[in-house]
């Protein structure tokens, strides 16, 4: 039996970059992919572990409305979001052969993923929509209906995001469930709410906190590895490993003309052939208070907004 497949559904077009998407992809050798999309393949060089699925939005809309005796509600691939839970249920057929598998999304490059993953045997690893991955059997596979927090009915039949993959989703519903995961915030998730490249601190507290972010640190990719250089307390360059890096709401363009080592930055991706410097940081992540400040101000609009629509659209429903 195999180890690991990692699922995404994408449609429309690729983003730019998404040849160093499968780049990281494929130097993930002991892991396959599986991409149901509709997009068009022919200008991208698609690793051998990694399979496209042909498939239209709604030809796997109704897939995934077999598996269910009511209506769902998938009038967007944003959707797909709160359906995550479910890919081991709906795509059991294509990943039977699998000891587990995962989600992952597009909007990343991936480094050594298995040399992050535990030894332990545990039913889900990982919390967040980004990459979370459960082991493949029946029970755990419809783990996603069992009662405790949010319920997949509800979840399924409203056209709002609820995160039902993330932590107050399925991470929550596990807890009540009294069964162990595996939460190591191996990942780099760069935040949407700074112009520069900085993690999140999303469920962050204390020491946690402070060394989160460094004034002078940069992104990278090199030699299938995903890396933070970056310059502590004391003055001393650092090195850090993740297992990926997860740049939501941006759309970086790619400008390393093929090369295999790159930096990754708020403006694109470009190459890389010289060892980190304090110069190099400066050069491809500066320090930018007020445009950090008007990302900021710029991002609790937006998420206003959001929580507006949210509210009217589930009046809408419970009418």
């Amino acid at each position: 039996m195999k180890k690991l497949v990692l699922i995404t559904t994408y449609f429309g077009a690729f983003p730019d970059y998404f040849n160093l998407w499968l780049k990281s992809a494929g130097n993930n050798e002991g892991i396959d992919f599986l991409i149901y999309s509709d997009c068009d393949t022919k200008d991208f060089s698609i690793p051998e572990n990694v399979k496209v699925i042909p498939i239209s939005f709604s030809e796997i809309k109704e897939m995934f409305q077999s598996k269910f005796d009511f209506e769902i509600t998938l009038d967007t691939p944003y959707k797909f979001c709160d359906y995550k839970p479910a890919y081991g249920y709906v795509f059991q057929q294509d990943i039977k052969d699998y000891k587990y598998w995962g989600h992952v999304d597009t909007d990343a490059i991936l480094g050594n993923i298995e040399g992050f993953l535990p030894t332990e045997d545990y039913d889900k690893i990982y919390q967040f929509g980004h990459l979370c991955i459960y082991k493949n059997t029946d029970d755990n596979n419809r783990r996603f209906m069992q009662e405790g927090g949010q319920f997949y009915k509800d979840v399924f039949t409203t056209k709002n995001i609820t995160v039902f993959d993330e932590v107050v989703g399925m991470q929550k519903k596990f807890e009540l469930l009294g069964i162990p995961t595996y939460q190591s915030r191996d990942y780099a998730d760069i935040t949407k709410r700074r112009f520069r490249m900085t993690l999140s601190d999303i469920y962050l507290s204390g020491d946690e906190l402070k060394y989160n972010n460094y004034d002078y640190q940069v992104f990278y990719y090199e030699n299938g590895k995903v890396y933070r250089d970056f310059i502590n307390k004391n003055g001393e360059m650092k090195t850090q490993e993740f297992n990926y890096i997860h740049f939501s709401s941006r759309s970086p363009k790619d400008f390393t003309g093929g090369c295999d080592n790159f930096y990754i930055t708020n403006k694109g991706f470009f190459p890389k052939n010289e060892k980190v410097t304090k110069e190099i940081i400066e050069k491809y992540n500066p320090l930018s208070p007020k445009a950090d400040k008007r990302e900021t101000i710029r991002w609790r609009i937006k998420d206003a907004e959001r929580k507006i629509k949210k509210i009217i659209q589930a009046h809408k429903e419970n009418r």
